[in-house]
């Protein structure tokens, strides 16, 4: 998860580099926000459960924020936010959980391959298996300062975050007025 609060961080680097100012956040109206909200909350709870019921839970905390990000597809960046979550809820759906790459587990130094046997993994993921599908848009790229596998979904995600929120820190741009 560390990988999108970077996002934020990048995003609100840019934005502020750019001229954008905190001020500016309150100036965007985005909708669902309790759609949001839900999403994460259901997430964090996918964790605390197992099995169906975690899948379940996860897909739903997905289909929250992929619905927000749908009501709010007008905000620049934020289409990249959706396509990103369409396509880890793709793979997740597909394979009853993400698939992670063991190989990929190594290379990002979250353990090496003796310890990879004991090696536990969150409710959302499960080691590549033969019948997998997908395996290019799931858990499959190495981040190693991170000490995180990522899929292709994150990679999207994460760029549309960074670039809603520099947008957000942007005074927001009027209406051009009609003519009379």
């Amino acid at each position: 998860m560390a990988y999108a609060i970077i996002a934020v961080l990048l995003g609100a680097g840019i934005g502020l580099a750019t001229g954008g100012r905190l001020r500016h956040l309150g100036e965007h109206r985005l909708a669902a926000w309790p759609l949001l909200a839900g999403g994460i909350f259901i997430q964090a709870a996918s964790q605390l459960t197992s099995g169906t019921a975690g899948i379940t839970l996860l897909l739903a905390s997905y289909a929250c924020l992929a619905g927000f990000a749908a009501i709010n597809m007008k905000v620049p960046w934020m289409v990249l936010v959706a396509v990103g979550l369409g396509l880890n809820i793709l793979t997740i759906a597909v394979n009853g959980g993400m698939p992670v790459r063991p190989s990929a587990v190594i290379d990002a130094g979250i353990t090496d391959t003796a310890g990879l046997p004991r090696f536990t993994l969150s409710t959302k993921h499960h080691f590549e298996r033969r019948d997998d599908r997908l395996m290019v848009i799931s858990d499959i790229i190495p981040v190693r300062p991170l000490r995180e596998v990522l899929s292709v979904g994150d990679v999207i995600m994460s760029a549309g975050i960074a670039g809603v929120i520099a947008t957000l820190l942007r005074r927001r741009r009027s209406a051009p007025q009609p003519q009379s």
